[in-house]
């Protein structure tokens, strides 16, 4: 751990976080680079350690997820099933 002791110490160590991570970034594949601009470098680095590294594969997942989970995305999103017909009433 690092101590920080001053505004400019606390400043020093931001910018070294920021370029490791950035470092880690640039070390991807061009695919993987683009994963991390559609869905953050979070998302992508936690599929890498633990040991999905496929860019196909991790795209895959993260849009069954977020297909899921979102209510505007997927067939069975909240504006209705696609699937389902629905019969307007008579009077």
């Amino acid at each position: 751990m690092v101590a920080i002791r001053s505004p400019a110490d606390f400043q020093k160590h931001v910018q070294l976080r920021r370029k490791k991570r950035m470092d880690r970034i640039d070390a991807m594949p061009a695919e993987l680079r683009e994963l991390v601009h559609e869905y953050g470098f979070n998302v992508v680095d936690q599929f890498m350690s633990h040991g999905i590294t496929k860019e196909r594969t991790i795209r895959h997942l993260v849009e069954c997820v977020l297909n899921e989970f979102s209510p505007t995305r997927g067939s069975y999103s909240m504006q209705g099933i696609r699937t389902e017909q629905v019969e307007a009433e008579t009077p």
